[in-house]
């Protein structure tokens, strides 16, 4: 899959984008270090925490808060899977959002977001959730 088309911003030293797996975390992101070298939380330098929590984080939660009306976000930095150093933002729901004609239910509000129950969405969906994020995330 060409991750790219999911691009939502592009800061100095971070790429916001779009997690394919919207279903059922809808506003679901993750931002990607730009620094090659980068693998795992500790190898964050100061420019990096700053820009991600000053900056990319709050964007994001503000326009995920506006459109969706999420209650809390959840921060996941795992790099299992990706070697490479990214953030998982994750907004929470206590109660089902609608969106698309399809129903965003949190299974566990309360708890660790994963595991979760998985369903492919329709790129057509993903790409609309894309860019009302974008169009609420000021250039």
């Amino acid at each position: 899959m060409d991750y790219s088309e999911f691009l939502i911003k592009e800061y100095d030293l971070w790429d916001l984008y779009l997690h394919t797996a919207q279903y059922p975390y809808i506003g679901r992101c993750y931002a990607w270090s730009k620094r090659e070298s980068a693998k795992e939380v500790t190898d964050m330098d100061l420019s990096e925490t700053s820009e991600l929590f000053e900056i990319v984080i709050p964007e994001w939660n503000n326009a995920v808060k506006e459109l969706f009306k999420h209650d809390r976000t959840n921060l996941a930095c795992l790099c299992n899977d990706a070697k490479h150093l990214h953030w998982h933002l994750v907004p929470r729901y206590q109660k089902p959002r609608e969106y698309g004609g399809i129903t965003f239910e949190d299974p566990r509000p309360n708890h660790n977001y994963a595991p979760y129950p998985k369903k492919e969405l329709d790129k057509k969906i993903l790409l609309e959730i894309r860019d009302k994020i974008k169009g609420k995330i000021v250039e």
